[in-house]
């Protein structure tokens, strides 16, 4: 692996040179995109947002879902989210009308397009959460009213198409997540105070994790609300509602089993009805909203998951007082993670800038309408990765392939990459390194070939710039027997996020 790193980028940068010149960079907050479900009760809407340099947000529209909302529910439930498979995707819960919406995103003005037959049924009563595995192929949908899990199969233009029959979810789901490496969903369980494991099937199916649900063993009054996963799927981290700031942190088995770690669950005297979590992209921060202090706290996360509270940051100790915002609840950071944005029960997004200390401090213009009438919205930051893209290239011989891929350098093997094309090359790998320079990207690993064959790959991609046609996407592969594969091309559709 280490020749391979060593030799293959500079021949393919020189199959690229061109595409070197014409690639033009942009800022890192370039073509990403906050989209709020308002969950208005009623017909339900969307809110797009374009993600200005320095944070502030800048509505792009409102659309409408097809669908109707309540104005309420739990606070933790995941509402929104998307799923990247040959194109982009956004999916939406309607609660009120138990089905679930599906856009288009246009990666470069972040406006949406509703997919054919959407809304789609849900498969149980007041879906409220949602969750797509990192290849974008399966989207799960959890419901308040029926307690069971709804399997999806996304279809290549993002229909929804039932996976056998919903599954028990084994009590009251709240917050869901799918594990970075696609293996499990993990379920909060707000009526038992557990967590419930699921294993992912090749198909998309759900099986229980043997000994599933999982004690969360709070304190008093205080029940699993959510769910948050660290991006190597060793660490599950599950913030629960009621007086303070408490975090139950598990490990997580080959198996899908979960272990509390020693000092779990963790009660952190800041904060007040603190039901929602997100890790920062270093997965050296946990973010918790709370609900009745009208705060975020920032948690540092060692190494074995146990948790502080964050004391000594440039923007101050926590929690962190969320100005203009009421009842904090969904959240989510940019690519680059120094940006949270989170949903409010007053209809606006806060904005934070997040500091290398996990401190926050309010973004300029901060906070934004939504123009939603719900109490309870949710967000969603697209796009996900640091380094991600899909779409179409052709190369010099007229050879027609197709690419996705997301990796976040911080984190080796929790990324993907894919590679298919016309003439029956095919390749499915891991990404062990991102190394990103200015507007191109050096992503490595291994993978195999369709018959098993395993590969070592290195692709070389260019992005942020604002025509498709000048994005540059290079790979090559080498097998154990020394078979050598390489291409390179503009590409014809799709995008590159290089940062």
């Amino acid at each position: 692996m280490k020749r391979l790193l060593q030799c293959v980028p500079a021949a393919l940068l020189v199959l690229c040179g061109s595409a070197l010149l014409t690639a033009v960079a942009r800022a890192d907050e370039g073509n990403t995109v906050v989209y709020v479900n308002n969950n208005n009760p009623g017909p339900n809407t969307l809110a797009a947002f374009a993600v200005l340099p320095g944070g502030t947000l800048s509505l792009i529209g409102t659309f409408p879902t097809g669908g109707t909302g309540t104005g309420g529910g739990f606070f933790a439930t995941h509402k929104i989210t998307t799923a990247k498979v040959r194109r982009n995707f956004l999916y939406v819960a309607n609660i009120g009308s138990s089905n679930i919406s599906a856009f288009k995103i246009n990666t470069d003005t972040g406006g949406l397009t509703p997919v054919p037959g959407s809304p789609f049924p849900s498969g149980g009563s007041s879906v409220a959460s949602l969750a797509a595995t990192p290849n974008g192929r399966y989207l799960y949908a959890a419901s308040l009213g029926s307690s069971n899990i709804s399997a999806f199969a996304i279809a290549p233009n993002g229909a929804l198409l039932p996976i056998a029959s919903p599954v028990p979810a084994g009590g009251t789901p709240d917050g869901i997540k799918v594990s970075p490496n696609g293996k499990f969903l993990g379920v909060a369980l707000v009526s038992l105070n557990s967590v419930a494991m699921f294993k992912i099937g090749s198909n998309g199916a759900l099986t229980g994790v043997s000994g599933s649900p999982f004690s969360a063993a709070g304190g008093p009054g205080s029940g699993a609300a959510d769910v948050e996963i660290n991006c190597k799927s060793k660490l599950l981290f599950d913030p629960q509602f009621g007086g303070g700031t408490t975090v139950a942190v598990f490990t997580i088995a080959p198996t899908g089993a979960l272990a509390q770690i020693a000092g779990s669950p963790f009660t952190l005297g800041s904060g007040s009805n603190s039901n929602v979590g997100v890790l920062s992209p270093d997965n050296r921060h946990l973010l918790i909203s709370n609900q009745v202090s009208n705060t975020v706290t920032s948690l540092d996360v060692a190494s074995g998951g146990s948790l502080t509270v964050e004391t000594d940051s440039p923007s101050g100790a926590s929690p962190f007082a969320n100005p203009g915002g009421f009842v904090p609840q969904s959240e989510g950071t940019n690519r680059k993670g120094n940006l949270l944005y989170v949903s409010n029960g007053n209809a606006v997004v806060t904005g934070f800038h997040i500091d290398s200390d996990g401190g926050l401090s309010p973004v300029t213009g901060s906070p934004f309408p939504t123009g939603g009438t719900g109490f309870e919205p949710s967000l969603t930051v697209f796009p996900a990765h640091e380094n991600e893209g899909e779409g179409d290239e052709i190369d010099d011989r007229g050879r027609k392939g197709h690419f996705d891929f997301e990796a976040d350098h911080e984190c080796a093997d929790s990324g993907e990459m894919h590679y298919k094309d016309d003439s029956g090359n095919e390749m499915k790998g891991k990404v062990s390194a991102a190394n990103a320079k200015g507007n191109t990207a050096i992503v490595s690993g291994s993978g195999s070939l369709l018959d098993g064959t395993p590969v070592q790959y290195t692709a070389v991609v260019l992005g942020n710039a604002p025509i498709v046609g000048l994005n540059h996407f290079a790979i090559n592969w080498i097998t154990a027997t020394g078979s050598v594969f390489q291409t390179s091309g503009a590409l014809t559709n799709g995008y590159i996020a290089v940062h």
